[in-house]
Parts: structure tokens; sequence; C-alpha cells
């Protein structure tokens, strides 16, 4: 469990922007480990992180980033709504605006994807005949 916890750290950091160094050095004094361990736990990531993050489905993927792009568009939103000042009335707008851009990738790329293979599925099929 104390390993989870750490590798969980490890990501909420790295997301917020942390370099690794820092990260190394925080999370060995959190956890009075090693920072050979935090380092260890930074090379072998490509093996527990789908697993820790589920990250073999695609749908499942799309899902989290959309849940994430909606998170981000709520907070914004009410950024809009309670700022007092013009300039983050505009930062907030901002924001909402490349969510949406982010939102209509989202569901049009993997339509897309589908398509373009259904196309190669039916050219592939008329060569053969």
């Amino acid at each position: 469990m104390e390993t989870l916890k750490r590798r969980l750290d490890l990501l909420r950091l790295e997301g917020i922007g942390l370099d690794q160094s820092e990260i190394v050095k925080q999370l060995s004094e959190k956890y009075q480990t090693t920072v050979r361990t935090i380092q260890y736990d930074f090379a072998k990531r490509v093996v527990w992180q789908p697993k820790l993050l589920d990250l073999k489905d695609s749908d499942k993927i799309l899902m989290k980033v959309i849940n994430r792009y909606e998170q981000i568009y709520r907070n914004a939103a009410f950024k809009y709504l309670t700022a007092e000042n013009e300039n983050a009335q505009l930062g907030a707008l901002n924001i909402m605006a490349r969510v949406n851009e982010k939102l209509a990738e989202s569901a049009v790329i993997p339509d897309l994807i589908a398509r373009l293979v259904t196309i190669e599925e039916q050219a592939n099929r008329k060569m053969k005949m």
C-alpha cells in the first residue's frame, strides 16, 4: 500500500510540473525511503504506470481524458463566474474554449480512425476480388 501511495504521489507531482530531481527529493523524505527507491520507481514506471492507471483499454483512456477535460471546464467556468476582473474572465474563457476544442477532437478522432479502418478494409477486399 505504501508503494501505491508513493507512486500515485509521483504521478501527481509530475502532473503539476515538478521535475524528477525535486520529486525524488520530496518523496524520499515524505516516505522515509532512499533516493534510489524513488529513482527505481521512475525507471520502472513503463511497467507499473499502465497497470496502475488502467491504460490498456483505449476506450477507458478516452473516458478518463474526457472526464479530466470536463473537470477543467467546470473549474474554468466557476472562475469565469467568480472572477473579479476582466483579465481573469478572459483567461477562464480561453481555457473553456481550448477544452471545447480538445473535447471535440477527442470525440471526432476515434470516429475518423474507425472510418479510415473501414475504408481500408473495403479497399483490401476489392483488391482481393
